[in-house]
C-alpha cells in the first residue's frame, strides 16, 4: 500500500513539473515570436488554468500561475497596441490578484502584476493615470518592502520609474539601478536563466533606460549579452542594437 501511495505521489509530481516546464517553453516562444498562433496557445493556456483555479479557488500557486498568463497576454497586446486583446483579460487578472492577495496579503510578485498591470492600462487610457499612477507606485513600493530580493519586482520597479513621467515621479538613472539589480538577482540563479523571457526582458529594458540616459555604449554591451543568451531575439537583434549602434 505504501509503495502505490509513494508511486502515485512521485507520477504527479513529475506530471506537474512536466506541465510547468512545457507552459514555460510557451512563454519564452511566445515572448519571442508574439504571433496570432502563439496568443492562440497562451489564451488556451488562461483556459486550462482558469479552470484549475475554479476547482481549487484558494490554491494560491495555481492563482498566481493563471495571473502570470494574463499578464503575459496584457504585456503581448502592448507590442502590437492590441487594446481588445488588453481588455479581454485585464479584468479578469485584476480580479484574480484580489483573490489571490485575500488569501496572501504578502505575496510580493501577486502585488508586482498588479502594479504593473494598472501601469498597462494607464498606456491605454492616460485619463486614468491620475488615480491610477499613484496606486500603481505604491503597490510595487509595497511589493520591494516584502520581497527586496525578487528579480520580478525589481524589473517591474525600474520599468515603473523608466516609462512614468519625470514629473510624476520617473527618474532614468534610478530606472537603471533598478533593471541592473533586477539583472544580477536573475543571474545569481543561473538554473533559472534557461529559457527565461523574463531575464531577456530585464536585458532589454536596461539596454532600453541606457539609451535614454544616453549611454549607447552601454546598451550595446547589453544587448550583445542578451543575443548570446538567446541569438534569435530578434526585437533586439533587428531593432534595439542596430538604432544602439547608429547612435553611438
Amino acid at each position: 500500500m505504501k509503495t502505490i501511495i509513494l508511486i502515485t505521489s512521485l507520477l504527479f509530481s513529475f506530471n506537474v513539473l512536466t506541465a510547468q516546464y512545457e507552459l514555460n517553453k510557451l512563454l519564452y516562444r511566445a515572448y519571442l515570436q508574439n504571433t496570432s498562433s502563439t496568443q492562440a496557445e497562451l489564451k488556451q493556456a488562461e483556459i486550462k488554468h482558469r479552470e484549475s483555479v475554479k476547482a481549487d479557488p484558494k490554491n494560491t500557486s495555481k492563482r498566481y500561475t493563471l495571473a502570470f498568463i494574463q499578464w503575459s497576454l496584457l504585456n503581448a497586446s502592448m507590442r502590437t497596441q492590441d487594446e481588445t486583446l488588453f481588455d479581454d483579460y485585464y479584468d479578469a487578472l485584476i480580479d484574480n490578484l484580489d483573490e489571490l492577495l485575500d488569501i496572501d496579503n504578502k505575496h510580493a510578485e501577486a502585488y508586482a502584476l498588479q502594479s504593473s498591470a494598472y501601469g498597462l492600462k494607464i498606456s491605454y487610457s492616460p485619463m486614468q493615470g491620475m488615480f491610477l499612477g499613484p496606486k500603481s507606485s505604491s503597490i510595487i513600493e509595497k511589493a520591494k518592502k516584502i520581497n527586496p530580493n525578487s528579480a520580478l519586482v525589481w524589473k517591474i520597479y525600474a520599468g515603473s520609474k523608466l516609462f512614468t513621467p519625470e514629473m510624476w515621479g520617473g527618474d532614468v538613472k534610478e530606472a537603471i539601478k533598478a533593471f541592473e539589480t533586477s539583472v544580477k538577482l536573475y543571474e545569481s540563479k543561473p538554473e533559472s536563466l534557461p529559457e527565461n523571457w523574463q531575464y531577456l526582458d530585464a536585458l532589454a529594458f536596461l539596454g532600453q533606460a541606457y539609451i535614454k540616459d544616453e549611454q549607447p555604449k552601454k546598451a550595446i554591451v547589453i544587448y550583445d549579452k542578451a543575443l548570446q543568451v538567446e541569438p534569435e531575439f530578434n526585437y533586439v537583434k533587428k531593432s534595439l542594437l542596430p538604432k544602439a549602434k547608429a547612435i553611438q
